[in-house]
């Protein structure tokens, strides 16, 4: 899996198409919940941009998968805290957090791994953060 600067624009992307994606297909209603989210400015890709990122994603999943014959692909937890540990910053957590809330709720249907992927976020992301003493 290539890996992208922290809090960059690829970073987030990747989370936001991860989060379309991970019941097995993206639905329009995904993308259009994504489009009006409130994603930083700083961090949205143009749609070309964000294309690139979905087939990279998804031939970097293709290329790790666990078990290739079956019709899923896994993603090991490993894997996915290091997708997710890319967005460090706490107000652009949130702001990633909020959208990918917005994109599995947006076909009305919530998957058993689209609320994994939700999961392990706010355990990840909602955990002890480090603080910076002056010296």
């Amino acid at each position: 899996m290539r890996s992208y600067p922290t809090n960059s624009a690829k970073a987030v992307s990747r989370l936001l198409a991860l989060t379309m994606i991970v019941d097995g297909h993206l639905a329009p209603s995904e993308l259009k919940a994504m489009r009006r989210s409130a994603v930083p400015p700083q961090t949205a890709l143009d749609e070309d941009e964000f294309d690139l990122v979905v087939q990279d994603l998804c031939e970097d999943l293709l290329a790790s998968a666990a078990r290739r014959c079956s019709a899923e692909v896994e993603i090991d937890t490993h894997l996915l805290d290091a997708l997710l540990g890319e967005v460090e910053d706490q107000a652009l957590r949130m702001s990633v957090m909020n959208t990918m809330l917005d994109i599995v709720h947006a076909d009305s249907v919530l998957d058993a791994r689209e609320t994994l992927l939700i999961e392990r976020a706010f355990k990840l992301w909602s955990g002890p953060q480090r603080r910076v003493h002056a010296a």
